[in-house]
Formats: C-alpha cells, structure tokens, sequence
C-alpha cells in the first residue's frame, strides 16, 4: 500500500490491476447458471482475499472506530428478487452511518457494470433491471452495526455461495507467475 493511500483505494487499485481484467465474464455467467457456481464462488474468493489483504481484515466496524474509514466496498452476491438470478458484485458500504448500502457494481457477461449508471446503453441497463432489480444481498466481509443485513434471513442461493465460496479457487485469464515463467 502506498504511503497515505486509503484502503479502499488499496483495494480498488488492487483488483483493478490483478484480478477484475483478467476475469472470465462469459464463464462467470454461464457459472452463475449452474448447481455448483464454482467459477463464481473461485472469484469470489479472489475478491475476499484481497480484500483481507489490503483493507488487513475482514471486520469492519459501522460508527466511528480506531482508524476505521467512513466507506468501503467489499465483494459480495447479489439476488434478483424476481427472477432469483446470483450474480458476484462489489457492493460500496457506507460505515460512518448504520451499514447504508449505497453502490453496486455488477459483475456480468459484459465485465463490470455499475447500477445507475445514465451512461449505460439502454439494452444492458435493462438487461441488468430485469435480471437483477431488485435484490437481495449480503457481502463477504463482516461489517458490526450494520443494521440492513440478516445473515439468517437471506435468500438460500446467497446463503449457500457465502458457506462454501472459501473452498473454490478459479483460474483467472493471465496470472502474474505464468508470464514471468514465458520471460524467463
């Protein structure tokens, strides 16, 4: 991490660099469609690890504790309440209040995609409304005061990504180790 550099920031330049490029969107969708989901519970732990990396932990804290940031975005699942679609997302937490979710980046057969965005063409931002709007969600990390989320009341397809996720590993398109074996 950089010298006065956030962990969000940290994160965010992180999985810009190393693991949101080089993901398999089209096989990340067709794995949300599966009984399994292992592509997608493998990148899901690639996103949480990161996150553990560079935020240094896995607990965040809602309210104003030790050095805690006012925001973060963490990875996490997404489920339309209509159609009962998964999809992985980075969900941007506001910490300072009581856990207000207040961002969603979907990621989709066409990479990430932001919620809300006015710039989207109008073919995906209906694409993304009706498979996903409006959802459900819960995130990888554990965030204390955050009053919008009960682990016991989530949607059984959430639910069951988030107990198992930590067991998968996926490939990812490049990886660092690989292209420096090709140089030598």
């Amino acid at each position: 991490m950089e010298e006065n550099q956030s962990k969000l920031d940290s994160y965010i330049d992180y999985i810009n660099a190393h693991i949101l490029p080089f993901i398999d969107y089209n096989e990340l969708d067709r794995s949300y469609r599966t009984e399994e989901k292992a592509y997608a519970k493998g990148i899901l732990n690639r996103l949480h690890t990161a996150m553990l990396e560079q935020y240094g932990d896995t607990r965040l804290v809602c309210g104003h504790g030790d050095l805690q940031e006012d925001y973060a975005v963490v990875p996490g699942v997404v489920q339309g309440t209509k159609t009962g679609e998964i999809a992985l997302a980075l969900l941007g937490i506001d910490l300072s209040s009581s856990g207000e979710h207040c961002q969603t980046e979907f990621l989709c057969k066409y990479g990430v995609v932001s919620q809300g965005h006015n710039d989207l063409p109008k073919a995906l931002a209906g694409e993304i409304t009706a498979r996903y709007l409006p959802y459900d969600y819960c995130y990888t990390a554990d965030i204390a005061g955050d009053i919008h989320i009960s682990k016991s009341r989530l949607p059984e397809g959430i639910r069951e990504i988030l107990k198992t996720f930590q067991y998968h590993t996926a490939e990812l398109l490049f990886e660092e180790n690989e292209d420096m074996d090709m140089e030598r």
